[in-house]
């Protein structure tokens, strides 16, 4: 269930996005999208996955709970979505032109997700699949 305020509280969560530097373990696409399960939910999934600061730690952590991407994902934040049907604080699976896979929030028509570059935008019709907040 979205806690009252939620709308804020991401408005805000996707501002403060923008101005810090990308940093994995500490500031990525995995800790925005808790960041938003919270805002939207007060639910902070966070403590259970801290502590990686490496790519191979983050896949060995995603590899604990599914032999996939989305399947590590359906673990943690349950019955998986077409992207299309996702709405504004839901989450979705974006795939880079170089094959990697990201966490993203969906805004409205787009989704923001943290890369090294910092907070990009994909259009939710690019997006792969989405799991619902709330």
């Amino acid at each position: 269930m979205r806690l009252e305020g939620w709308e804020t509280r991401l408005a805000l969560l996707i501002e403060e996005a923008r101005h810090a530097p990308y940093a994995l373990g500490t500031h990525d696409c995995f800790r925005l999208a808790c960041r938003a399960v919270e805002a939207l939910t007060g639910v902070d999934r966070w403590p259970e996955f801290a502590g990686y600061s490496t790519r191979r730690e983050a896949l060995a952590l995603l590899a604990r709970h599914g032999s996939s991407f989305e399947d590590a994902f359906d673990w943690l934040w349950g019955t998986r979505i077409e992207a299309r049907l996702a709405r504004r604080g839901d989450l979705v699976c974006v795939q880079t032109e170089d094959g990697e896979k990201h966490l993203g929030v969906v805004t409205g028509p787009e989704a923001a997700f943290l890369a090294p570059p910092g907070l990009i935008w994909v259009p939710l019709a690019a997006c792969r699949c989405g799991w619902r907040v709330g």
